[in-house]
């Protein structure tokens, strides 16, 4: 959907595969969405066109129910089901599997995420 205007959703196009559970966060350009239940994939799509998402690489652990932030350069991915306390980041202009950033400080679930990026306002 535009944002700036009034109307009806389209669709955009389809991950590269079912999901749920999964972390999202974003760059200007891209979109990447992370650790659908049981799977470990990250997907991205470029924001300004529609289209299928593809493949950008894998997080460090197949964990879903993480929350994510980023920048306008990195995404970072952390926490999970089962208790989990692991921290990823990438590079959002490239691709590639994630690299492990650290830990929380305990391992949760259904973790909130924020960001450094106004938008341009």
């Amino acid at each position: 959907m535009t944002i700036a205007s009034t109307g009806n959703a389209t669709d955009f196009g389809d991950l590269t595969g079912s999901r749920r559970y999964m972390a999202g966060c974003a760059s200007a350009t891209r979109g990447l969405f992370a650790n659908a239940e049981f799977d470990n994939t990250i997907n991205y799509i470029t924001i300004a066109s529609t289209g299928n998402a593809t493949d950008f690489g894998d997080c460090t652990v197949d964990s879903y129910g993480r929350g994510a932030c980023s920048s306008a350069t990195r995404g970072v991915f952390g926490g999970g089901a089962f208790g989990d306390a692991t921290m990823d980041y990438v590079t959002i202009a490239s691709t590639g599997n994630a690299t492990n950033f650290g830990s929380l400080t305990a391992g949760r679930v259904g973790v909130g995420g924020c960001s450094d990026v106004h938008g341009g306002l």
